[in-house]
């Protein structure tokens, strides 16, 4: 039977409290549910933009998502439920899976809130007008918003890996985070992260 047919539990968050940034999709793909990872799909490139972009110190698989928060980072999605398409989710589910996004992010307080996915926004902050990628003036339950390019394969509007890699790269530095530089041997020398448990916690 293939793996996207079988019933699969809801897809856990991967969140902690005081996170740097805090990735919100609009709901889990059915692949994702069925393996039980985020942006497991071999045709999203959300992993590798992470890396590249110096959110991450080494490259991670899907299956290390469990360790996010390690690295001060998170994952949500507006909607729990996994469908084939975000078309299928309904207007109801949506405004209600804005509510309670709201109240996550409230509860765990991220610096940042990054919406994977440009239409996102607009379900977020209805009647926002502030389109396309980017960050944002408005704040959700007191974080910073970022808007991401939707990491997919079938994003035309941004179809090449590079296209999305600047987006990722701006929020990279809006959270403190740049890609490895240069060291002084010609080498390449990793962005400082830091460890998350030694960050202030914000008052």
């Amino acid at each position: 039977m293939p793996v996207m047919d079988v019933p699969s539990p809801p897809l856990a968050d991967r969140v902690a409290s005081d996170l740097d940034v805090l990735f919100v999709g609009i709901n889990p793909s059915l692949f994702s549910a069925a393996v039980g990872h985020h942006f497991a799909s071999k045709g999203n490139p959300f992993w590798r933009l992470l890396h590249a972009a110096g959110l991450t110190r080494e490259l991670l698989d899907p299956a290390d998502d469990v360790t996010l928060p390690a690295h001060g980072l998170g994952i949500t999605n507006v909607c729990p439920r996994p469908t084939r398409s975000a078309a299928e989710l309904g207007r109801e589910e949506l405004r209600e899976g804005a509510r309670a996004l709201a109240e996550k992010v409230a509860a765990l307080r991220p610096r940042i809130v990054a919406l994977v996915g440009v239409s996102l926004y607009p379900l977020v902050f209805p009647g926002g007008r502030e389109p396309g990628p980017g960050a944002k003036r408005a704040r959700l339950a007191g974080a910073r918003v970022f808007v991401l390019p939707n990491p997919s394969g079938l994003n035309a509007s941004y179809p090449g890996f590079q296209h999305k890699l600047v987006w990722f790269r701006r929020l990279a530095r809006l959270a403190g985070r740049v890609p490895a530089e240069r060291d002084g041997s010609g080498g390449m020398r990793p962005a400082e992260h830091g460890n998350p448990a030694s960050r202030p916690r914000r008052s």
